[in-house]
């Protein structure tokens, strides 16, 4: 995204995503092409969606490095930029997507809205970092205090912020996640969802699939372990489970030992995810924590029946329409008894893929449009306040 030359004036915002690519790359794209405001946009080096009509620079470049040293120091090289660029500038908002080092982020902002006076907004797309713990539970109550708003997609996130840091309600605004659309060259789409097809010989098959991370929070260490103990899963010439994505804190070489399994270690570009993606019948989140799921809201705009369990805001769109499963308790016995009521009702599958008036209903719920109007009436509310 090539730099613009910056209107100066007073109720611009500056917009800030360290982790701008991937999934993270076309939530910053939907949303603030759908937001009605003057928005800088400080974006990663490895941003890889749509470029955007607006001014961007891509400042943040530590996660293209190896050494943890260098990422720290690389990571707070930006901030000092941005510290200059905030004295020059003079935003009336600064929205910040993500926290990567929240010690030093709490202590950067909790200084320079001092300095300058500006209101803080935060996005929690997760109540805390994922597979933290409790360990970043002080400091994240921190960061909260200072924030002037914090953004959280779902009513859940909410209460439980309001109920983990005390904050008041009154801070905290519900704006959904809207459903995020990979572009994609028709062509090569379609052969490469052949070629996929024919070398995982996914032909026939009802075809379960899990993309991305492949860790503990999302419950694919449970999924693989119940895969591997019962004889209707492994041994099911019916089905397949396809695991593709880099693990971490996570050993998947029992369950590759499966026939109907593959498990690929390795990062998964966008294109790569939605090939694959478009080759499932189920979806699976069978998350043991989250506020809400990019992947989930993916697999919808590509109207790929999902399987979820009951926590953050995954089963919400199945309150709108039935386009996909519930796990009624997230144990082993829960999930097994899941996949098998997809796997001895396969019609079903074609019926929920074919349901166009519940995945149109789900589609309008979760338009960027409508999100990115809520989010410009945040902004406006805050300036107001300033």
């Amino acid at each position: 995204m090539p730099p613009m030359k910056l209107c100066i004036m007073k109720q611009d915002i500056l917009y800030i995503d360290p982790q701008s690519y991937g999934n993270l790359a076309a939530y910053d794209y939907n949303l603030l092409t759908n937001t009605q405001k003057d928005i800088l946009y400080i974006h990663s080096q490895k941003y890889d969606y749509k470029a955007m009509n607006l001014p961007g620079k891509p400042w943040f470049k530590y996660n293209k490095l190896h050494s943890s040293l260098a990422k720290v120091l690389s990571y707070a090289l930006t901030y000092a930029k941005i510290f200059c660029l905030i004295m020059c500038w003079r935003p009336r908002i600064i929205h910040v997507q993500w926290f990567k080092m929240p010690t030093f982020d709490y202590y950067f902002y909790k200084w320079t809205k001092r300095l300058f006076r500006f209101r803080l907004v935060f996005t929690a797309h997760n109540v805390l970092p994922h597979n933290s713990g409790k360990r970043y539970q002080s400091i994240y109550g921190k960061l909260y205090a200072i924030c002037d708003a914090i953004v959280v997609h779902t009513s859940c996130t909410k209460k439980e912020i309001h109920q983990m840091f005390h904050i008041g309600k009154e801070k905290i605004h519900v704006i959904e996640h809207g459903i995020l659309k990979i572009p994609v060259d028709i062509q090569r789409y379609e052969q490469s969802l052949q070629l996929y097809r024919q070398k995982y010989h996914l032909q026939g098959k009802i075809v379960f699939v899990s993309l991305g991370e492949q860790s503990p929070y999302k419950g694919i260490d449970l999924l693989a372990k119940i895969w591997t103990q019962n004889k209707e899963l492994y041994d099911n010439d019916d089905i397949c489970l396809l695991l593709v994505g880099k693990q971490k804190e996570i050993n998947l070489r029992q369950v590759a030992n499966c026939k109907n399994v593959i498990v690929e270690n390795r990062h998964i570009p966008n294109d790569e995810f939605l090939y694959l993606l478009r080759a499932a019948d189920v979806y699976l989140l069978p998350y043991r924590q989250i506020s809400q799921s990019g992947a989930l809201l993916t697999a919808i705009s590509e109207r790929i029946p999902v399987l979820v369990s009951r926590v953050g805001g995954l089963t919400d769109p199945l309150k709108i329409a039935p386009i996909g499963w519930e796990i009624d308790k997230l144990d082993e016995k829960g999930l097994k008894e899941a996949l098998m009521s997809i796997i001895k009702a396969p019609k079903k599958i074609k019926d929920i893929k074919e349901n166009f008036q519940a995945w149109e209903k789900v589609a309008e719920h979760y338009s960027w449009k409508r999100i990115g109007n809520e989010t410009t009436k945040l902004y406006n509310t805050m300036i107001g306040q300033s």
